[in-house]
């Protein structure tokens, strides 16, 4: 996946145009019951079907979205204090590669497993994200380092969620 486009403003965004710790975390919970609906009712056997030729099926594609909810963890101290997320800059290519190496070891999870994964790190994200102070506002910002990993981290949740209801309507799943 690449970089979000993060000219385009989400409707969690107060009037002023500005994000708070309470928006950023709504949008991140609005946006996982979106991914949590695309998958909904799939079978372990349904989620080993590759989305596509070359793609990855939705069991990988849900380690996948747990591995990025654990880069944020493993990165949220430094990115509040201004440092750029590492992969902050990437292109297709660089992303490409840091997907690859991240889902090698965790390909062995089980469909239920990486469920119980998608569940258990968001829910320790959104511990971490509520000891982060409210102010300066200004750090919840996507012109803030950190504000931008968050506002990647739900337009991501919701790449996937699409992604994963246009295959199962193009496949009748």
């Amino acid at each position: 996946m690449s970089a979000p486009d993060l000219s385009r403003r989400d409707s969690d965004e107060t009037d002023a145009g500005l994000w708070t710790r309470a928006r950023v975390i709504s949008a991140l919970m609005t946006a996982r019951a979106e991914l949590l609906d695309a998958i909904g009712g799939l079978t372990p056997r349904e989620a080993e079907k590759p989305m596509g030729l070359g793609k990855w099926n939705v069991r990988e594609t849900v380690l996948h979205v747990v591995v990025r909810d654990r880069a944020r963890l493993a990165e949220m101290d430094a990115v509040v204090a201004g440092a750029p997320a590492s992969w902050q800059g990437h292109g297709p290519e660089e992303y490409a590669r840091l997907n690859a190496s991240d889902l090698a070891g965790m390909r062995g999870h089980s469909f239920e497993q990486a469920l119980a994964l998608l569940d258990s790190t968001r829910r320790e994200l959104q511990e971490r994200l509520a000891l982060v102070p409210e102010q300066p506002v200004a750090v919840w910002q996507p012109a803030h380092p950190f504000g931008w990993m968050m506002e990647a981290l739900h337009q991501h949740d919701r790449h996937h969620a699409q992604q994963i209801r246009r295959w199962r309507a193009a496949n009748g799943i």
